[in-house]
């Protein structure tokens, strides 16, 4: 044995991650380190007679993109590291990710390295600060959907008392009245603006990409949305995949962008109108709608919609104000996760946006570097 080779073999031992050489002719693990033992439990010396028991332990969610994964592996072309479950029998499952390697021998002999490594803490950390943020992000939209309105109705009812109620001579009334309808003004503008700004400042950080079920992501912010609406009676339904569904996610953003698509439905829809979220699988791919029963978008403006600061900018039935961002940053977001957004709208009678992502059913994808923007942007 080389220096070289004596060498990486003593770090590999002294890793707490788990190292492994695969030779695939002979189908045998003829490497593997001590945090074997340390951290899946098992004995270095029997390895190969524990693999297939280590196989079974795969989430069943997990093998057919790990089967996927494989065949490019043994190819060569697997070059990113990808993340895995193993099922433990009473306690949550194990996450790892794995670094893949790979080395064709002189004679043609294929060896598949690899280093695992136990993301799970990290991992369950990662979901309850995207179930925070998801929840967040909803409660920020009710609230500001529901406060824009009572402040609305109140420079409303203010107008009304102005321009219809007699007041005295000499009196301060119409004065304060001025006062409480700026002061509402105000508040819709600030409550909206404290919303903008949260969203611009989750579209600019780094884009973090996992593979993902669907349904698992989507039901919590959905479901909130469900019942804040229905105290404020209004109508508002979600229909998710029976079926497990995976696509690789920023799950933070993404949330972001189906409360944004969500809220603008609800802006322009009269009272009594109807909301519905549709996840829909398609072959390669998943289709998530966003439908209501409101005005519609005229067809002059639908081809501006997702322009920054479009002309087709307009206040909600309810006066609230907009900015001209909020689709232009869903798109954006819809496009680095390499999706598409569109919308399909008749004055009058409603609009449906709709967002395709492909399905992560192959080897994982590359995810944009900070700071890089689609071309259009």
């Amino acid at each position: 044995m080389s220096d070289f080779a004596a060498f990486f073999r003593k770090q590999a031992e002294a890793s707490t991650h788990i190292h492994f050489v695969y030779d695939v002719p002979s189908r045998q693990v003829v490497f593997i380190n001590a945090a074997y033992h340390e951290v899946l439990a098992g004995s270095p010396s029997q390895v190969n007679a524990q693999l297939p028991a280590l196989l079974d332990r795969l989430h069943p969610d997990d093998r057919a993109f790990l089967a996927q994964c494989w065949k490019l592996w043994v190819r060569g072309q697997l070059h990113d590291e990808l993340e895995l479950r193993l099922r433990q029998a009473g306690h949550a499952d194990q996450w790892f990710c794995l670094t893949p390697f790979y080395e064709l021998g002189v004679e043609g002999q294929v060896l598949l390295g690899g280093k695992l490594r136990d993301i799970s803490a990290a991992k369950y950390y990662q979901q309850n600060a995207d179930t925070f943020n998801t929840r967040k992000n909803a409660v920020l939209e009710i609230l500001s959907h529901d406060l824009s309105g009572t402040f609305n109705m109140i420079g409303q009812l203010t107008r009304y008392l102005r321009e219809e109620v007699a007041t005295p001579n000499q009196t301060r009334v119409p004065e304060l009245l001025q006062v409480l309808e700026k002061a509402s003004q105000d508040s819709v503008l600030l409550i909206r603006s404290l919303v903008s700004l949260e969203f611009l400042a989750a579209a600019n950080t780094e884009l973090h990409r996992t593979r993902v079920e669907v349904g698992n992501i989507l039901r919590p912010p959905l479901a909130q949305l469900q019942a804040a609406h229905e105290l404020l009676g209004q109508r508002f339904t979600y229909s998710l995949p029976e079926e497990p569904v995976y696509v690789e996610l920023d799950v933070n953003k993404f949330t972001q962008v189906l409360t944004n698509l969500v809220s603008n439905a609800l802006k322009f829809t009269p009272d009594g109108g109807r909301v519905e979220v549709l996840v829909e699988p398609s072959p390669g791919c998943v289709h998530i709608h966003v439908r209501d029963e409101g005005i519609g978008i005229p067809a002059a403006w639908q081809p501006h919609l997702f322009e920054r600061f479009t002309p087709a900018q307009r206040p909600g039935l309810r006066g609230e104000p907009t900015t001209g961002l909020g689709l232009s940053l869903c798109k954006t977001i819809v496009d680095w996760h390499a999706g598409h957004l569109s919308v399909v709208s008749t004055e009058g009678k409603g609009s449906t946006f709709t967002v395709e992502l492909p399905q992560a059913t192959g080897a994982p994808s590359h995810a944009k570097e900070p700071g890089q923007r689609p071309n259009n942007q």
